[in-house]
């Protein structure tokens, strides 16, 4: 096997994992709740793009607070919310295979893209070298994405072997194909990045090493995905059943890394191993920011957003003046009682204390009247339009209120009510915190290939909700009745927020519905148990 790894350096594996698939052709995936790290929660969405008018999907997200969490709407407000919260939409292609990414030749690769561009920078229509610099970091993203999907499948397959023969068989089968496709890719790669050279005299110097940048970047994937696998192979007992299935499977991860290694060292990439590992998880870590960063589209404030947004704000700052100055009217009249002064004064003071309150509710109710929306912004994504690969237009809006239980819909609350963990007992109050988004997507003016899709990711930082929790144990006394003696343990002191998130295509008036119970201590997020939808 290969040296040491960085698997300390990611985050835990929070999520029980449901068996992987891939999806078909033009068809979405329903909303996946994941916790990338102890203190993040990820809903990742994949939306098919509209060959011919445009569509729009809405996704509502129930956050179901328990008091002990100290969250309310006098203690978290709107802004608190989009604090914590991001939103990144990118482009991505779930039905490209690693196969097909491995063929340079294939229609579907992204790779094929930038190959038949090259010949281009000898004619006056040359590209922009800028053009080209993202298309290579789209592909070694979706090169990267396409290795991650193929150890997903792996992983649900290690599950299915310890049932039968045949199944550890299969697994077998499709770890060596895997693994092949992997070593192809990167091999295609590096022959591109050897065609780029060729015309290192008529480009800037940044496509080779965008090239050089996605090559470190996929072998670590793959570095890393394999060896979280041989991990899991490791731990399984079933596949040791006299038949050689764990040691085939062993040999093949290893002999796979190995080649990944051996290729990375040549090529001068970071590795995990040597004296400086924090250097090689930081450079990681920026070149993933950075390749990815070619797929995420745009989005622009729509200009109708500050305008109603202002006007509330003007209106209610009107009226809180208006307020204060009418208070101060009785003070002018200098012939008052001496006693009645004293009551007018105070009476000043008050509202002078109530200007700032008129001035927020007025503002709070001028815009959840006059601005539907928290957010509006326009989308756009034309980067790669003069290479071939189209472009998007749309639009996204966002809403977030706290909302009483009598507000969420009736199939919503019956899934929170159902298999609650402990059966029998009344519902505890809950603080409701609901989500709304909405997109609008559209070919821009130029259509952009078939296969890819907008995948939407919104990411919830709980990192200052769950410092409001208590000790993340406790300590339990009792009487342990097989050694005759008192004992005291520590047990975890866990919280359950439950997440229900509703999708919905209005073009095809599909919808989805899914729970999820997020099982956390003041320390971090322990795991997600998905409820079922």
């Amino acid at each position: 096997m290969a040296a040491p790894r960085v698997s300390q350096l990611l985050a835990a594996r929070l999520v029980r994992r449901k068996p992987a698939r891939r999806p078909s052709e033009g068809i979405g995936q329903p909303p996946q709740l994941s916790a990338p790290d102890p203190r993040t929660l990820e809903v990742t969405q994949l939306l098919p793009l509209p060959r011919g008018p445009e569509r729009t999907y809405t996704l509502d997200a129930y956050f179901f607070f328990p008091q002990s969490f100290g969250v309310s709407p006098t203690s978290y407000s709107m802004s608190d919310f989009y604090r914590d919260a991001s939103i990144r939409m990118r482009l991505h292609s779930p039905t490209v295979l690693l196969a097909d990414l491995a063929d340079l030749n294939s229609p579907r690769n992204p790779g094929t893209m930038l190959r038949q561009q090259l010949p281009l920078l000898l004619t006056d229509d040359a590209p922009r070298a800028s053009a080209l610099v993202k298309l290579a970091q789209l592909y070694s993203a979706e090169v990267a994405a396409a290795a991650a999907t193929e150890v997903e499948v792996l992983r649900s397959l290690v599950g299915q072997a310890r049932h039968s023969p045949a199944d550890r068989q299969r697994l077998v089968e499709s770890l060596e194909k895997a693994t092949s496709h992997m070593l192809k890719a990167l091999g295609s790669m590096h022959r591109l990045r050897a065609k780029v050279a060729a015309f290192a005299a008529l480009q800037p110097k940044e496509v080779p090493q965008a090239l050089a940048f996605a090559e470190e970047y996929v072998s670590a994937v793959i570095d890393l995905k394999l060896a979280d696998l041989a991990e899991l192979i490791e731990g399984l007992a079933e596949l040791r059943d006299g038949t050689g299935t764990a040691t085939r499977l062993r040999v093949r991860l290893g002999r796979t890394i190995e080649q990944v290694n051996r290729y990375r060292l040549d090529q001068g990439f970071a590795t995990p191993w040597g004296d400086a590992p924090e250097y090689y998880s930081y450079r990681i870590g920026r070149l993933k920011n950075t390749l990815e960063r070619a797929l995420f589209i745009d989005t622009r404030q729509a200009d109708s957003d500050p305008f109603y947004r202002n006007s509330a704000a003007m209106v209610a700052a009107g009226l809180a003046a208006t307020w204060a100055t009418l208070a101060q009217v009785p003070l002018l009249n200098y012939e008052l009682a001496r006693d009645h002064q004293g009551l007018l004064l105070t009476f000043a003071v008050v509202a002078y204390v109530l200007k700032d309150r008129i001035k927020e509710w007025t503002r709070q109710s001028l815009s959840s009247r006059i601005l539907r929306w928290d957010h509006d912004r326009q989308l756009v994504f034309d980067t790669l339009e003069e290479v071939g690969f189209g472009s998007i237009a749309g639009r996204a809006r966002e809403r977030v209120r706290f909302i009483a239980e009598s507000q969420v819909p009736p199939d919503v609350l019956a899934l929170r009510l159902l298999n609650r963990t402990v059966r029998g007992v009344t519902s505890e109050s809950e603080q409701i915190l609901h989500y709304h988004r909405q997109l609008v997507l559209g070919a821009g003016r130029s259509p952009v290939p078939a296969g890819f899709a907008v995948q939407d990711l919104l990411r919830l930082s709980l990192a200052e909700v769950l410092t409001r929790l208590d000790d993340p144990v406790s300590r339990v006394r009792f009487y342990d009745y097989q050694t005759g003696r008192f004992r005291t343990v520590e047990i975890p002191q866990v919280y359950h927020l439950n997440v229900l998130l509703v999708a919905f295509d209005h073009t095809t008036g599909q919808k989805t519905l899914s729970r999820t119970r997020v099982v956390s201590t003041r320390k971090g997020i322990l795991r997600l148990d998905h409820l079922g939808d």
